[in-house]
């Protein structure tokens, strides 16, 4: 597929497609109640523990026995946080292996530039000196993956509407 306007296309679709895709997976298989509840609790105990240092003894051993429910709760909630991504990047890598396959040769240039994290493929690391780096001139997998922060923003902002108007009725 040589047509750099069927690639872009397929390409901005793909991507708002697995960012659809990924919201939906993460709110599935990850749940974001519980992970509320969880931040609740451990705030709830911190704030216990910073007035039980200023009261009694009895007070501070008791503030010192919910803490101790603190990493039990944290390795909870890195579970439920992380649970969805077994699936997502799988996905994202097939996917974007997939497009830089059928569109090896597409190149986008934009007409305003965006600062991006300069990578070094050498190194395999981020070269944070350089950042931001200014660029406005992307490949197929540069210009997927832009697509997908700017759908996922999209996407994400779009569904929280949807819910806060569904939780006022």
């Amino acid at each position: 597929m040589e047509d750099p306007t069927v690639a872009f296309f397929i390409i901005t679709a793909t991507a708002m497609i697995y960012s659809a895709l990924s919201l939906y997976i993460t709110r599935t298989l990850g749940n974001r109640k519980r992970v509320k509840e969880i931040q609740e609790e451990m705030n709830r105990i911190s704030t216990g523990l910073k007035k039980a240092d200023d009261s009694t003894e009895a007070r501070r051993k008791e503030a010192e026995k919910e803490q101790a429910k603190i990493p039990s709760l944290m390795t909870e909630s890195m579970i439920l946080q992380f649970k969805p991504l077994v699936v997502i990047l799988p996905i994202f890598a097939v996917i974007s292996y997939l497009v830089k396959t059928f569109f090896p040769y597409f190149q986008i240039k934009l007409g305003f530039s965006i600062p991006t994290f300069p990578y070094n493929w050498m190194l395999l690391r981020f070269d944070l000196d350089s950042f931001p780096n200014w660029r406005n001139e992307f490949g197929t997998f540069g210009w997927f993956i832009l697509c997908l922060v700017f759908s996922g923003i999209f996407i994400q902002l779009i569904s929280d509407a949807f819910e806060k108007r569904r939780k006022r009725k």
